[in-house]
């Protein structure tokens, strides 16, 4: 590995506000920027923060669809021919993919402006297919029979279009502003809230069924956590704290966006074991499931809108050239 850079050495597009030093050098061969995830450098703790998450996650995929008992649970369900089951599954995958894409980002993001790009699109992309899956999953397996009765069928189209406004909205100001700049914030900042209210909903309404009928379980209060700690990681991410007052001091290990990674992780392994939690009891009495063919069409149309959507502002990156 050659030496690092300081801030001063690299593209607008790669410096992190407060973060003064570990840059790796662009324009370095594909095989530097994936051994470097074994060296320390700004995005070392970044990398290893999404990447091990993302092997626990196949590993907790593995115990629930296997013979063994999963946090004390029976695990006797059917995947092959139980629609909630299979959108648990989605949302299962979509949680590795959310992962692995965001620790294949922060990798290969310092090759080039382009590759920087190109890297975080396909990474907002994989954060709105967890937002998407983890939406259906939360509406059909953890909420109260009455909020899918009121909601249902157009919840989960309602659902798609913000969620393909999110990506949209959040690629196009990763393309557009440079990491710091006020519209780039509030753009990000007010796309990820009204995908992120919308797709809690079903929980939020939930937690205040129960509390009002004095019937919170364990599980409830796992939603709970789930919801305060990608809130406390959030504040992390957006206020930029520590690295804020201590300039120079949180480059390689501490600044804001790893406490948000490893706070964020917890988060939504949280909120995993609650929906299989969820999933084995079988809330509902008598849910509203949507059919194989309406979750097929679902995934269809929201896959379909994600190339559209990437292919657009992959041209914009790859425009503005190394």
């Amino acid at each position: 590995m050659r030496r690092f850079l300081t801030v001063d050495e690299v593209p607008d597009a790669h410096k992190e506000p407060f973060v003064l030093t570990g840059y790796r050098p662009p324009h370095r061969p594909w095989r530097y920027y994936l051994m470097s995830m074994f060296s320390m450098h700004n995005e070392t703790m970044s990398v290893w923060t999404h990447l091990i998450p993302s092997i626990y996650v196949l590993y907790v995929l593995k115990t629930y669809f296997g013979e063994n008992l999963a946090y004390g649970l029976r695990n006797d369900l059917d995947y092959t021919g139980d629609v909630s089951a299979r959108l648990f599954l989605y949302y299962g995958t979509s949680n590795f993919t959310l992962q692995f894409l965001s620790a294949c980002a922060h990798l290969l993001c310092s090759r080039s402006v382009a590759a920087h790009h190109v890297a975080f699109t396909i990474d907002y992309m994989g954060i709105a297919f967890y937002m998407y899956s983890v939406t259906l999953a939360q509406g059909y397996i953890s909420s109260e029979p009455s909020f899918t009765y009121a909601v249902h069928p157009w919840f989960p189209w309602v659902a798609l279009l913000i969620n393909c406004l999110y990506f949209a909205a959040n690629a196009h100001s990763h393309v557009r502003y440079r990491r710091g700049d006020p519209e780039r914030a509030m753009l990000q900042l007010c796309s990820f809230i009204m995908m992120y209210l919308f797709g809690t909903l079903p929980i939020i309404h939930r937690i205040l069924s129960d509390a009002y009928n004095g019937s919170v379980d364990d599980v409830t209060w796992m939603y709970v956590r789930h919801i305060l700690l990608l809130a406390t990681g959030g504040f992390f991410h957006a206020s930029e704290v520590p690295q804020r007052f201590l300039p120079g001091m949180c480059d390689v290990i501490g600044h804001g966006h790893q406490i948000f990674h490893v706070l964020g992780s917890v988060s939504v392994l949280t909120e995993m074991k609650a929906v299989f939690a969820d999933l084995q009891n079988r809330r509902h009495l008598d849910p509203i499931l949507p059919t194989d063919l309406s979750v097929t069409t679902y995934f269809i149309v929201l896959f379909a809108s994600y190339v559209y959507i990437a292919y657009v502002f992959v041209r914009k990156a790859l425009s503005q050239g190394s």
